[in-house]
């Protein structure tokens, strides 16, 4: 029996499961459009809490050696569910070995290529793209914003739409990209919106506003930088607004920043996790109802590895190396008696093996 667009959207808005969602827009055309229209991802976005289909990460190291080799890797959070080859980004300008994702937010994608950059001040060729409608949209430098030959790119983040605008949900028909621009020690930022116009963004009550390239990371969609003192500068990626926090001071943050002995990550709750690495002692910061942070676990590694096939009790005399951090888990590895990489749960601190070293961040795709 065919139906309207309307009875199809209403059909499609009670499917209850983001993955079996994801698999009715590759039945057709029609209801691949009709689930990419931004209006239907409002109303379903309104009733059904996301999830992850699964996650995207960088080749480490990439390959770039010739054209289909490298590129980002799709993982599916149900193999059985979720067909990878959905998320494909082959349909990228120059194919997906030219490209490294940098940011995601919602079934976004922020990418730039390493390959080529554009004058003036070094701004590299970026696009923020929807795999599984294969649509994508390119950045294009910013003019006429006092910018010169001498700033230079420093970084871009992906952000959602205005608030007035479908809600303020991230889509294709209305994301932003805040990007940063560094002249000696002051950062400064641009902000770019769909319609491809660049606005400048006054980041002037930060200071130092120098603290914009100190990226201690990226948790509970909102991106951390160090602004020294014990103060954590965040970056709101729904508002791109930015606030401060006030780190505990059992730790000397300047000695583990410089040593780049800790980050910010996401917990499974989608909160944002500040964890450590220090020897032999993993330690993991959580912020109580938004303010302050506060020790919240914390873990002997060569206990909490002990069972592992490759354990050796020499391995922690250093600091392990700090492979990958996703939702959830942080990838470690020894320095010393082999290389072994395994995995810590955040929640329960409980370790695992890993096969393979999955890149420097684990980026999000909730498909819808």
């Amino acid at each position: 029996m065919d139906m309207n667009d309307d009875i199809l959207g209403l059909v499609l808005e009670r499917v209850s499961s983001h993955v079996a969602l994801i698999r009715a827009a590759a039945v057709c055309r029609r209801w691949r459009r009709a689930i990419a229209d931004a209006a239907f991802l409002r109303r379903y976005r309104s009733l059904h809490a996301p999830t992850a289909a699964g996650y995207y990460h960088n080749c480490y190291p990439p390959i770039r050696f010739h054209r289909g080799s490298g590129g980002p890797a799709f993982v599916p959070s149900s193999p059985r569910m979720v067909d990878a080859r959905r998320f494909s980004l082959d349909f990228l300008p120059g194919g997906a070995w030219s490209w490294d994702i940098k940011d995601s937010r919602g079934s976004l994608l922020l990418m730039d290529s390493p390959l080529a950059t554009s004058v003036p001040f070094g701004f590299r060729d970026q696009l923020v793209c929807e795999p599984l409608t294969r649509r994508y949209k390119r950045i294009l430098p910013p003019t006429g914003l006092g910018l010169d030959n001498r700033c230079s790119f420093v970084a871009s983040y992906l952000l959602d739409g205005e608030a007035s605008e479908a809600d303020g949900l991230i889509s294709m028909s209305n994301f932003r990209v805040l990007c940063t621009f560094s002249r000696g020690v002051v950062t400064q930022a641009a902000m770019f919106a769909v319609n491809s116009t660049w606005s400048k963004k006054s980041i002037d009550h930060i200071a130092p506003s120098s603290v914009l390239s100190r990226l201690f990371g990226r948790g509970g969609d909102s991106w951390y930088f160090y602004g020294g003192d014990n103060t954590l500068i965040s970056l709101d990626g729904s508002t791109g607004e930015f606030s401060s926090s006030v780190l505990p001071a059992i730790e000397d943050w300047d000695v583990l920043i410089l040593g780049s002995r800790c980050f910010v990550t996401d917990g499974r709750d989608g909160k944002p996790r500040i964890f450590t690495v220090v020897k032999n002692t993993m330690k993991v910061f959580a912020r109580l109802n938004g303010g302050e942070w506060t020790l919240d676990k914390r873990v002997l590694l060569s206990e909490a590895t002990r069972r592992l096939k490759a354990y050796q009790p020499s391995s922690f005399s250093r600091s392990p190396s700090i492979l990958t951090s996703g939702a959830g888990l942080v990838v470690l590895s020894p320095q010393y008696g082999g290389i072994w990489p395994f995995s810590i749960d955040l929640d329960t601190m409980d370790s695992a093996p890993v096969t393979r070293d999955m890149g420097k961040m684990v980026y999000r795709d909730e498909g819808v």
